[in-house]
């Protein structure tokens, strides 16, 4: 297998090269957003059950009562993304485009090390320099720890570390929704104890200095589970969240200019306004 992987698509050559959808601007065009997910999970179990009822060799966690259960789906971690990105093609496709190209990669290897997204960056189809800006979908698909309490939150991690303008217009994005999301930036304090700034495949462009937004709504009992299933998606969320990447990859596609890279680190964390 490539280490990234291009949608195939059948729309007219001056709107989509297979990976990408072309800006309208004759000069912007030349430059991206990226935007990706990645399609691997932790994979299935080969062995059979073991008589005392456990599930040996198991790639991932085995919820209690589900040892029967031989695959990883992976409908959050990152089926969620995955499918939001077909979505925001489409979309993007069909409807308005920005100014900028916009650069769509579905990642593998994303759970052995971000293996595919740092091929990409070392081996981009585009000229790296031409990327304003790459946004990461990751498990947007659940509320965190299954909480009803966070059906409107989701937790953008990054946004301001290399670009306070991208933050800016994330923010402004949000606010510009029909229902706006509550934005926390816990999980972008320097102090949070997951670090996940660092462990999804966004961080492989933000290494090579280019402004990047993680979105994630948090991690839940099923985390690498086998039972991170799809009966258990939040879709209309999934759809709001999907809603806000699109809002802010249309403002950063048709910026005059590339967002500012101010290199001001995080700042954005807990009780960051928002």
């Amino acid at each position: 297998k490539t280490a990234y992987e291009i949608v195939d698509c059948d729309w007219s050559s001056d709107v989509c090269s297979s990976d990408l959808i072309a800006g309208t601007d004759p000069t912007l065009k030349q430059t991206y957003v990226a935007i990706g997910a990645h399609y691997d999970h932790v994979g299935m179990a080969e062995q059979e059950l073991a008589a005392d009822g456990t599930r040996p060799g198991a790639p991932g966690l085995v919820t209690p009562g589900h040892e029967q259960d031989r695959i990883w789906n992976g409908a959050d971690d990152d089926g969620s993304g995955t499918v939001a990105l077909l979505a925001l093609a489409r979309a993007f496709a069909q409807g308005p485009r920005p100014k900028r190209s916009l650069l769509f990669v579905w990642h593998a290897g994303e759970e052995r090390g971000l293996y595919g997204s740092r091929y990409f960056a070392d081996y981009p189809t585009v000229p790296l320099a031409q990327i304003v800006a790459q946004l990461n979908i990751d498990m947007i698909g659940r509320n965190r720890d299954d909480k009803a309490s966070e059906a409107d939150t989701v937790y953008p991690v990054g946004s301001d570390r290399i670009s306070s303008e991208l933050h800016a217009i994330n923010l402004a994005a949000n606010r510009a929704l029909p229902q706006p999301l509550r934005l926390d930036f816990e999980m972008n304090d320097p102090a949070d104890p997951e670090q996940v700034y660092f462990r999804s495949d966004h961080y492989s462009y933000a290494a090579k200095g280019i402004p990047i937004i993680f979105y994630t709504t948090g991690l839940h009992p099923d985390y690498h589970a086998n039972t991170d299933e799809v009966s258990k998606i939040e879709f209309p969320k999934m759809a709001r969240v999907t809603q806000l990447v699109y809002e802010t990859a249309t403002r950063v596609g048709n910026l005059d200019h590339a967002p500012v890279r101010d290199r001001k680190g995080p700042r954005a964390g807990k009780g960051a306004p928002q």
